[in-house]
């Protein structure tokens, strides 16, 4: 079957932009499950397009979606997959040879973890890593035992062992070869970015020796309300929530998608405890948890899940639910918390667990509270703290903070993309042309994608 005159043309034009375009070119390395780290990926994309050639890889088993950003803002997306006979480094080093990709920015490898490791081991590109998550030092992500709680940093291998043997998900796991293995990629790293000094400390504690920059991920709320980004169509989005009695009980909020390590279970514990005891409290989820995806309210309207949003859309819901305080009941620590950067712009005040990002990022600003380690620890607690904020007898308090978060400076785009292109740069400059990619590999010649296997993987292109 002949190739049809516009996949022709899609794919010349795809390696004249390969050719033509800013000539460094940067992989940029997500997992398929979205959020925050592919919306930062995104973001960084789009603040520097002009400077360097970007592609984001939505990295699945042997199965690669790729998209190509041009520096109009067209997108062409590509289906790449690892053929039966094609090794990790081979099929890696086509795509990059194909591209002419000069660096791989790792975001999340836990969609193709075991070739990319051997892949970039053996190709000898440059490749740096910016720290969304802990999973490099703990499988579970998060730090959490069998009993679903923060170990607070646990080292002890034996210890650790222990732990992931009494969760069924990771009691295969040798969790001194996963370190191990982390350690060596993280040691052949060109940088390593920690979005919040917490991270950076977190990750020097299991692996000692990281020359780490902390740089803060732009605040997604200030940035998607201000550049016209919205949810894709596909996904439903509630812009009108159900009504609250009003009856002037006060309302506090948690955001995003709440499952068991955002304080899904905490949540459901703290709304049966306003019901049994009779408290002048509600709670609204805006967002949806693992076992409600909204819109639905309670009979009592104790707890109302929303369900999905457009970050544009938060001001307005937040005002909608006469949102006072935004609480953050996370299991585990938070490494940076977009929520926190959406509430704060949104001019609330928020309180959060003692630890992690949430922790250092709220302390000493004025604009939330933290819980200590024994209310978190029991719900009746964390209850109690936030009805001592919503109380009446705290009404100052809680509107002062509240112009503290209006005021809290939030880290820009621009800043973000110029410290993180200053590292793109510096790596560029010690790492010869030359010797970006080697040429061969064992027992084959390491070669671009023939133009038939480029046309049979492109999808479309959205301008």
């Amino acid at each position: 079957m002949k190739p049809s005159v516009e996949s022709l043309r899609e794919e010349a034009q795809a390696r004249l932009a390969a050719a033509s375009e800013p000539a460094r070119g940067v992989l940029h390395v997500v997992h398929g499950h979205g959020g925050g780290t592919e919306h930062h990926a995104r973001a960084l994309i789009d603040a520097s397009r002009s400077v360097y050639r970007h592609y984001l890889v939505v990295a699945v088993g042997e199965s690669w979606q790729v998209e190509e950003h041009g520096g109009g803002g067209a997108v062409r997306t590509f289906d790449f997959c690892r053929q039966p006979d094609e090794t990790w480094p081979a099929f890696i080093g086509g795509l990059c040879a194909t591209l002419r990709i000069g660096l791989i920015h790792l975001h999340n490898i836990s969609g193709a973890r075991d070739g990319l490791i051997e892949a970039l081991a053996t190709l000898g590109l440059p490749y740096g890593y910016t720290a969304h998550d802990l999973s490099f030092a703990c499988p579970t992500i998060l730090f959490l035992g069998a009993d679903g709680r923060y170990c607070f940093e646990q080292t002890d291998a034996a210890v650790c062992g222990a732990c992931l043997r009494a969760q069924p998900t990771f009691a295969h796991i040798d969790i001194e070869a996963w370190r191990a293995r982390h350690r060596a990629l993280l040691a052949g790293a060109a940088f390593v970015i920690a979005p919040s000094r917490w991270v950076a400390s977190a990750l020097e504690r299991y692996f000692p020796g990281l020359s780490i920059d902390v740089i803060a991920h732009a605040a997604p709320g200030v940035w998607a309300m201000g550049s016209g980004e919205s949810v894709p169509a596909s996904t439903p989005v509630a812009r009108e929530g159900p009504a609250l009695p009003g009856d002037g009980v006060p309302t506090v909020a948690v955001l995003g998608a709440v499952g068991p390590d955002k304080g899904a279970r905490q949540l459901e514990r703290m709304a049966q405890i306003v019901r049994t005891e009779g408290f002048a409290v509600r709670f609204v989820l805006i967002g949806y948890m693992d076992v409600q995806h909204g819109p639905w309210q309670s009979e009592d309207a104790v707890l109302t899940v929303h369900g999905r949003y457009d970050p544009r859309d938060l001001p307005a819901l937040l005002a909608h639910y006469r949102v006072q305080l935004v609480a953050f009941p996370s299991a585990g620590p938070e490494t940076f918390s977009f929520t926190l950067s959406e509430t704060w712009a949104a001019g609330l005040p928020v309180i959060v667990p003692p630890f992690g990002a949430l922790a250092e990022r709220v302390a000493g600003t004025g604009a939330g509270w933290l819980w200590n380690e024994a209310e978190w620890r029991d719900e009746a607690a964390m209850l109690a703290r936030i009805l001592e904020l919503v109380g009446a007898a705290n009404a100052e308090a809680l509107v002062a903070a509240a112009a503290c978060a209006r005021g809290m400076p939030q880290p820009t785009l621009v800043e973000m993309a110029g410290r993180t292109l200053a590292l793109y740069d510096r790596t560029s400059a010690v790492t010869p042309a030359a010797s970006r990619l080697r040429q061969t590999l064992p027992g084959r010649l390491l070669s671009r994608f023939t133009p038939a296997r480029v046309r049979k993987a492109l999808r479309s292109r959205v301008r």
